[in-house]
């Protein structure tokens, strides 16, 4: 039989939202204060990559989304004062350690730039040095003047003549650690897409850093302040995947992997653009498919643990985030990424926590707290081509796609694209102004609807 998506009674339309991430939790939490909103969830739980665990010493510890900032997240920054979400100051210093601890540093200070004793006088070590202060002061400027387009990161640092060590050393680890991917997949990430990132957060600056923050409690206490309406009226369905949608008449019908069939007027993808390809199946149109199927993933497996086993070997150069690399027999290399979440977290250093990001060891099984897996957007070319063209099939018979793949991949994206969407729907306005940052608020919206400019 087919429920329709009725309770609470709404003068406005019944949607679904297929997903429960950031992207998913702002759609329905911005539309449901005119429509009827559902959200379809295939997990156990909802948020996403946002992922608090609870250790069995009472902390809460996140194992996705850690960290934002208030120059270049200011839709969750706004979400967050409107519901009374807590923040406090994080820290996101950066170490490299290669080969298990063969070259090591950290940008923490001198005692970190300096923390293998040997770089004092080691001249290919300043030669990075040199290289780095070229990069961060040259790229803006190259970024400016449009030199970037059209080529990948690995082209022009290899047309500039950056050295070997700056590249395999710094920058490349660098990209790999923020968008967790390979160093092969960085070397083939757009350079103007990864300048233009860095300029945007404030990556090159050497002084007047921005400053970080981490959520109170863990990303769970803005999960929770979201879903708390939501789940007042039945409206977030977990175990619930959409294995099926059709058309008839005028509305779409969702069908469930538990044998239930829903219907709605619109449907937003709150997800992976695969699973929405996946979903659709063989009502994806052409268009639909030209488009969402030029985005490609990586999985993940992230590690939440206590081994230190999996940290820098020298402790001076441990940071917030720690590049770890292991050439291969094939000269390839071999990475992992390692979160210390005391320091990001603010949390006791007496009880450390690590997450692990695909570790190269594994930890201590008596060690390990939780495992998750996660899918991350690989930006490529393709998948840049694809988040201009995505206008072209928004909101076509009803349909919505968004997700923080239609930017940079970040908590910011998200939800820049999830209001973007709830506001081309209509009947709603986010309860703020401000000047947007994300390209996935311009990604989201259709072709012909322009991004509102916060008044001066």
């Amino acid at each position: 039989m087919i429920a329709t998506l009725s309770a609470p009674v709404r003068t406005g339309q019944k949607i679904a939202v297929i997903g429960s991430g950031i992207t998913g939790l702002s759609t329905a939490w911005l539309l449901s204060q005119a429509h009827d909103v559902h959200v379809f969830e295939a997990d156990s739980r909802i948020g996403g990559h946002a992922n608090t665990v609870t250790t069995p010493a009472g902390d809460q510890v996140d194992m996705g989304f850690i960290v934002f900032n208030r120059l270049t997240y200011p839709n969750l920054c706004a979400l967050f004062s409107h519901l009374g979400v807590g923040c406090e100051e994080s820290d996101m210093s950066f170490g490299v350690s290669l080969d298990d601890g063969r070259i090591e540093y950290s940008g923490d200070g001198l005692n970190g730039v300096f923390g293998q004793r040997r770089h004092l006088i080691q001249p290919s070590y300043y030669r990075m040095l040199s290289d780095l202060l070229r990069f961060y002061k040259k790229a803006p400027e190259d970024l400016a003047n449009g030199r970037l387009t059209d080529i990948t990161l690995g082209e022009y640092l290899h047309c500039d003549g950056y050295g070997e060590r700056f590249q395999q050393q710094h920058i490349l680890p660098m990209g790999a650690a923020i968008w967790s991917s390979s160093i092969t997949e960085m070397l083939a990430f757009p350079a103007e897409n990864f300048v233009s990132f860095y300029v945007n957060h404030g990556l090159f600056r050497l002084k007047d850093q921005v400053i970080w923050r981490t959520v109170t409690g863990g990303s769970r206490s803005y999960v929770e302040a979201i879903s708390q309406k939501l789940h007042t009226e039945n409206r977030i369905h977990i175990n619930a995947p959409i294995t099926a949608i059709t058309r008839d008449g005028g509305q779409h019908c969702l069908d469930t992997a538990s044998g239930e069939t829903f219907s709605a007027d619109q449907v937003v993808f709150a997800c992976h653009t695969d699973q929405a390809i996946a979903i659709l199946g063989e009502q994806a149109t052409p268009e639909q498919c030209a488009v969402l199927g030029r985005i490609r993933y990586q999985r993940n497996r992230a590690v939440l643990h206590q081994d230190t086993r999996l940290m820098p070997r020298r402790r001076r150069v441990w940071t917030s985030w720690n590049y770890l690399g292991r050439k291969t027999a094939d000269g390839g290399i071999s990475a992992s990424i390692t979160y210390w979440m005391n320091r990001l977290q603010n949390i006791d250093r007496a009880r450390p926590y690590f997450v692990s990001l695909n570790p190269l060891t594994e930890p201590d099984p008596a060690k390990v707290l939780a495992t998750q897996d996660y899918t991350h957007p690989v930006f490529d070319t393709a998948a840049i081509a694809a988040q201009t063209e995505l206008p072209l099939i928004q909101g076509a018979n009803g349909l919505w796609f968004g997700g923080a793949w239609a930017g940079h991949g970040f908590h910011e994206d998200g939800i820049a694209s999830g209001l973007a969407i709830a506001e081309s729907i209509g009947g709603v306005k986010r309860p703020w102004q401000i000047t947007e940052m994300s390209p996935a608020a311009l990604n989201t919206r259709p072709v012909q609807q322009p991004i509102p400019v916060a008044a001066e």
